[in-house]
């Protein structure tokens, strides 16, 4: 049995922003594309070439800043978690697993 007794928290925080960045990227995308099927029910009735590059470059610019903000968020909770891991770990030893 080996314990893990302390996690690097730099890379922690990056795994974590990464993470939730991507996750944020995904589920743009697919709202995007709902958009983008269901943008002839809107109350555009003239769906014309203008309004659909108004729509894709403020989506996309709204998905990339969500993809910044959220990554912010996650980067904080990554941090939180690392060091209340590291300092729980420091009282019981870590968590122990087996390796092969």
């Amino acid at each position: 049995m080996r314990s893990i007794r302390k996690l690097d928290v730099g890379s922690v925080v990056l795994y974590a922003a990464v993470l939730v960045a991507l996750w944020t990227l995904v589920f743009g995308i697919y709202y995007w594309i709902m958009g983008w099927i269901f943008g002839a029910q809107s109350w555009f009735i003239d769906m014309n070439l203008v309004n659909w590059t108004g729509y894709t470059l403020r989506t996309l610019l709204a998905v990339i800043w969500r993809m910044l903000i959220n990554g912010l968020g996650g980067a904080l909770a990554g941090l939180i978690i690392a060091l209340f891991y590291n300092a729980v770990a420091g009282v019981m030893g870590g968590i122990k697993i087996e390796l092969e």
